[in-house]
């Protein structure tokens, strides 16, 4: 898909392991709906994100015993409606239940966290920011092992973050969405136009972020919500500081001297940083041709084929 720019029984349990988690990190997602949760248990790795967004009703995602209810404090995304979205990257193996605080303790849920989990992956994997027409784009591709969600997500173009205008976007895995900076037209399902997210400068940065829209939780300095970063023409980009904190780019690093109607692309899904980047004399937006070997969450080797 192509963006253009330019299931567990609930008992009250806590988490049993506290460790640090990993930068590179996948997605699940929970609907928020009439009066349930769906699916009423996710499973995830250690690091993951899981994004709930809200297709109706007004409901909270509390952490915590939904007997009581007692909230142990982990997560709240606080009362939202119809159109919301609250994101938490989990921190902990094993099991956290949440419920919401005006209708538990029926409306309840549980995140189960454990290795080996097949979870989406999305990974800013092409853009194209110097084009003379000005058709400033970004690609998007789910470099995880299991189907994942788009809709919702955020990008970030300097100070200046615009969430994708849909509920859902699912994405296969492989699949690519191209985002268009600054224009307008009609979105597909491989295709997203964003008129109100700025034009890509150079030098400059993107960078993606996952849904939130719960207050407290949208700023882009918080490094527990920003998924991917790359930046171009120099170090010390917008939302650099916050990409470094995550441990998913290098400060002061960046991709250079790139030609007029090039784009950059990404060849391997590590290291996060530059290195992982080349210019592409023939963008290629909805593949991934001009890399040997394509960028995928279990390709740790750096291949690329660099045309100037």
């Amino acid at each position: 898909m192509r963006l253009r720019c330019a299931p567990a029984l609930l008992v009250a349990t806590t988490l049993a392991v506290t460790a640090a988690a990993p930068a590179l990190a996948g997605q699940v997602r929970v609907s928020v709906v009439n009066f349930a949760f769906t699916p009423r248990a996710v499973n995830c790795n250690l690091g993951d994100h899981v994004v709930w967004v809200w297709r109706s009703g007004t409901h909270t995602v509390t952490s915590g015993d939904s007997s009581g209810p007692t909230p142990d404090g982990r997560f709240n995304s606080g009362l939202l409606g119809s159109g919301s979205s609250f994101s938490w990257k989990s921190d902990a193996s094993g099991h956290a239940t949440y419920y919401c605080e005006p209708h538990a303790p029926g409306m309840a849920g549980r995140v189960i966290v454990g290795p080996g989990i097949a979870v989406s992956d999305f990974r800013i994997t092409e853009v194209l920011f110097n084009d003379a027409g000005g058709l400033d784009l970004v690609e998007i591709a789910n470099l995880g092992n299991a189907t994942g969600d788009l809709g919702r997500y955020r990008i970030a173009v300097g100070a200046t973050a615009v969430a994708i205008p849909r509920d859902t976007l699912s994405v296969g895995t492989g699949g690519r969405v191209v985002v268009h900076c600054n224009a307008s037209g009609t979105s597909t399902q491989t295709d997203i136009f964003l008129p109100t997210l700025p034009a890509l400068p150079e030098p400059g940065s993107v960078a993606l972020y996952a849904p939130n829209t719960a207050p407290g939780h949208t700023a882009l300095t918080d490094a527990t919500q920003i998924l991917d970063y790359v930046e171009w023409g120099a170090g010390g980009q917008a939302n650099e500081a916050t990409a470094a904190s995550a441990g998913i780019w290098v400060a002061a690093q960046s991709i250079n001297n790139v030609a007029a109607g090039h784009s950059i692309e990404l060849c391997a899904a590590a290291p996060r940083n530059a290195s992982a980047w080349a210019e592409i004399a023939s963008p290629n937006f909805g593949s991934n041709g001009n890399c040997t070997t394509p960028a995928r969450t279990i390709t740790w080797g750096r291949i690329k084929t660099l045309y100037r």
